[in-house]
């Protein structure tokens, strides 16, 4: 490999730091603008390539020391070496810019909404046994090495305190160089606990981990061989993992999904209230297991909730049951992607609001469209969530074009000292 010598001018989007020698861009992580260093240059990547730092000949002014002692060996963040002002004035051109390439001309962006340090509450780990004793932490960055976590500065301690005794459960139910993930989630009632892999399961294995999940404390333990499995139960304790949506809550499904923090998760719900305070019929389209439908039919509204993944909906139509809300709010499993709301179904509602996945909400963005196209057809008002600022700004194009104006857009840094952003909008006809 050959090396480059150059100052770093500005930060790509993933977080690298961007080198320009002889005309040719290089993508140097684990560097902010004003670092002079010297390079090993790598593999050819988008418009550029891929290098890293050989030499850090001198460092830029905004360069910190960071928080974490394992930083860089750590893939988990990519970020902890540059100063907050800069940091957060470049979270939020993420979503400007992206704004920007798909023609919205001085896109109304509002300022970063910040998380605290150790505020995450859901993490995944990977695990591997080697010989005799298990690695339990995450990946280092563009590597298939393991980090052994002992503390971590993004995490709740609640996530770190059962680390050393699962290990040690696990090592009995591991072959030699065999690997799992383990999602854990911090709920009301305590730890959520998902093993996602090959275990050694014969019926002492099985009693043993119940056993030792009641020792750790967990609020439930789960298996299941891979993705496409149901889990399995191994433990339940005497309360079932519960998290709260305003007042009303729910037993979350094992390795269900949540937003990371509770804080992003809590400015995200104010918006959207605050947005929708004067609608009366809601949608809430790729719900999960109701963190926004529950606090609207709260608030009085009377919603339609849909999410492809049926153990969400299945949470959250107990959940109202629980909570006496059968005349205000419907939960219907439903694949967005395939089946979205029809211009149809579209005309009878106030608003809608979409919290889409990573790859966006394209479908049912065209099917709004084509509901303004039908005179009266269309709500008139859209509330979107979003965790990617690509899919975002294209999504919001197709509902501009169709006649929504973007009236404001909220990045949310919920996935601190990392390149990943939360987003939460309204668009008004």
């Amino acid at each position: 490999m050959r090396d480059v010598e150059g100052v770093i001018e500005r930060m790509g989007g993933q977080g690298h730091g961007v080198l320009t020698h002889d005309g040719i861009r290089y993508y140097v992580p684990f560097t902010v603008p004003g670092d002079r260093v010297a390079a090993k240059v790598g593999e050819e990547r988008g418009d550029g390539y891929a290098a890293h730092v050989s030499v850090l000949e001198a460092e830029g002014p905004d360069r910190v020391e960071p928080p974490c002692r394992h930083f860089q060996a750590c893939g988990g963040c990519a970020l902890q070496h540059w100063a907050e002002a800069p940091y957060n004035a470049w979270k939020r051109d993420k979503l400007a810019a992206a704004l920007a390439r798909r023609g919205f001309e001085q896109p109304p962006v509002a300022d970063l909404v910040t998380v605290p340090a150790n505020s995450r509450r859901r993490a995944e780990f990977i695990l591997r046994r080697v010989k005799d004793r298990v690695l339990l932490g995450f990946h280092e960055a563009a590597s298939r090495k393991i980090v052994d976590l002992e503390d971590c500065t993004v995490l709740r301690p609640a996530l770190l305190a059962p680390l050393p005794a699962l290990r040690g459960a696990l090592i009995e139910v591991l072959g030699d160089g065999w690997a799992v993930d383990l999602k854990l989630t911090d709920t009301e009632t305590g730890l959520d606990a998902l093993i996602t892999g090959k275990l050694k399961m014969r019926v002492q294995e099985r009693i043993a981990l119940s056993r030792a999940a009641k020792s750790i404390g967990l609020a439930r333990l789960s298996w299941r061989f891979d993705p496409r499995s149901e889990p399995e139960l191994l433990y339940q304790g005497e309360a079932q993992p519960l998290v709260r949506f305003g007042t009303r809550g729910v037993i979350l499904p094992p390795g269900g999904f949540l937003q990371a923090t509770v804080e992003a998760e809590q400015a995200m719900a104010d918006f959207a209230l605050d947005a929708l305070r004067d609608a009366k019929r809601v949608a809430d389209l790729f719900s999960g297991c109701g963190a926004f439908a529950l606090r609207l039919a709260e608030a009085g509204k009377t919603v339609l909730a849909a999410d492809a993944d049926r153990p969400a909906i299945a949470a959250l139509q107990a959940a109202v049951k629980t909570a006496g809300l059968a005349g205000r709010l419907t939960a219907q499993a439903r694949d967005l992607e395939r089946q979205p709301l029809t211009p149809a179904e579209l005309k009878k509602l106030d608003a809608v609001l979409l919290d889409p996945p990573r790859a966006g909400a394209k479908a049912q963005a065209q099917q709004l469209a084509l509901a303004a196209a039908a005179a009266g057809a269309a709500p008139g008002i859209v509330v979107m969530a979003a965790c990617d600022p690509s899919s975002f700004a294209r999504d919001a194009r197709t509902l501009a074009d169709a006649g929504w104006r973007l009236e404001k857009a909220v990045p949310i840094d919920q996935f601190r000292w990392s390149p990943h952003l939360e987003i939460i909008s309204i668009f008004r006809r």
